[in-house]
């Protein structure tokens, strides 16, 4: 019986690969289906890809937006450190943690943040309030002219408060400038866009190439990048439940649900082509994603096949 030191550099250069492949995001059935093909022709495939997420667990965190060239960035150091010790001990995983955790500057940089599944609240100077979601950057900007919240990546939920300085109240993003009307709302970044929900009264939104700023009222959100605004689009719900930790769907489909949740997860998933539109309602925790994912399973006759902590395929049973 091969043991772990006695693996080949082949095979686990193969092994090492495939969780390239597993992690990129765009992992679809056909290529599930040759991954365990593979992992079954010979003991030491399964041998070896046990042995890679081994070393995966070791690592306590890893980025939610993993990119597969970060992986093959590192891909000769895992071969090397599992070829000749396979226990591998706190350096190692340091070393190898840095290089997956290759972060831009400005969120190394950023004032607060939050870690993935991390939902925290803080007040400024001013008295207002911000919410930030998983895995979330911003800067505060405070002067004598204005107050300014950079967005950089994630979500933030706004309670503004008024200021005896009479300042306006501003949020910056890549796409243009949204100014708070006295108000409460969410700003969200997700597909190269910028969303905007307004939960009371209204928000202006100016895009970087729109002249004319369009106000989103109460009850509405919108949807921009530098070139476009939405027309208003009516809120289903009065409230983000989300900094509840909860995440409430009615009749979304199951790509969806599981998109949101796994915002607050590290990882990846993939679902069966057949059932990504599986019509999906109701109340999931984000505090606890794995019992949000056995109770969509139960709930809608879903089956789900861990491949390590960080890789999901969803099927039907």
């Amino acid at each position: 019986m091969t043991t772990p030191a006695q693996l080949s550099e082949q095979v686990l250069d193969e092994a090492t690969d495939w969780l390239v492949i597993l992690n990129s995001g765009k992992v679809s059935h056909e290529e599930y289906q040759q991954f365990e093909h593979w992992k079954k022709q010979k003991p030491e495939n399964a041998l070896a890809i046990a042995q890679v997420t081994k070393l995966m667990s070791g690592i306590s965190e890893l980025p939610s937006n993993l990119k597969s060239e970060s992986f093959t960035d590192s891909k000769n150091k895992f071969n090397k450190t599992l070829k000749n010790n396979i226990t591998l001990g706190l350096s190692s995983l340091l070393i190898i943690s840095c290089v997956l955790h290759q972060l831009p500057w400005a969120k190394w940089q950023a004032d607060y943040y939050t870690h993935v599944g991390e939902i925290k609240s803080f007040n400024l100077k001013d008295g207002s309030k911000l919410t930030l979601s998983s895995n979330s950057y911003i800067n505060i900007h405070l002067s004598k002219n204005t107050r300014t919240v950079e967005l950089i990546q994630g979500e933030i939920y706004i309670e503004t408060a008024k200021d005896q300085q009479k300042r306006p109240f501003i949020v910056k993003t890549q796409y243009g400038n949204m100014q708070a009307l006295g108000t409460q709302f969410t700003v969200r970044y997700e597909n190269n866009k910028t969303k905007l929900n307004v939960y009371q009264h209204a928000v202006a939104i100016n895009a970087h190439n729109q002249k004319m700023p369009q106000v989103i009222q109460q009850g509405y959100r919108a949807v921009f990048d530098n070139d476009f605004i939405s027309k208003p689009i009516p809120l289903k719900n009065n409230r983000p439940y989300w900094t509840q930790n909860l995440l409430v769907v009615e009749n979304w489909p199951l790509k969806k649900v599981l998109h949101e949740l796994y915002r607050y997860k590290n990882g990846q998933y993939f679902i069966d082509p057949n059932i990504k539109n599986l019509t999906v309602s109701g109340v999931f925790s984000l505090s606890n994603t794995h019992q949000s994912l056995e109770s969509l399973a139960y709930t809608n006759q879903l089956e789900l096949n861990f491949y390590s902590p960080y890789v999901l395929y969803v099927k039907k049973k």
